[in-house]
């Protein structure tokens, strides 16, 4: 039980994550500029971004292996992207070259 707790706290407090590559360029820029960018949120935000990173990043590395779905993969991404740099508590950041 201890060692659990001690895992989640080094977890809450860990301000990013390495998230493995997708293979889908677009999303790869996407998911690095936002784990970057999540240290500039609140500890509560930051753990929802953390989470978010890592499921994000499992269900596009699924997907962009179907050729079916990857170019909607790939639109999706750029727009997630683009709408982060205007919309998004870290817009400021997501917005740097």
């Amino acid at each position: 039980m201890k060692l659990r707790l001690a895992c989640l706290f080094v977890l809450a407090a860990t301000p990013a994550l390495a998230v493995d590559p997708t293979g889908v360029p677009q999303c790869d820029a996407l998911l690095k500029r936002y784990e970057a960018c999540s240290v500039e949120l609140s500890p509560k935000q930051l753990h929802a971004a953390q989470k978010e990173l890592l499921e994000g990043a499992m269900g596009m590395r699924a997907a962009g292996t179907d050729p079916k779905l990857r170019p909607d993969l790939e639109r999706f991404c750029d727009d997630t992207f683009e709408k982060m740099k205007k919309e998004s508590d870290i817009k400021d950041c997501m917005s740097k070259p």
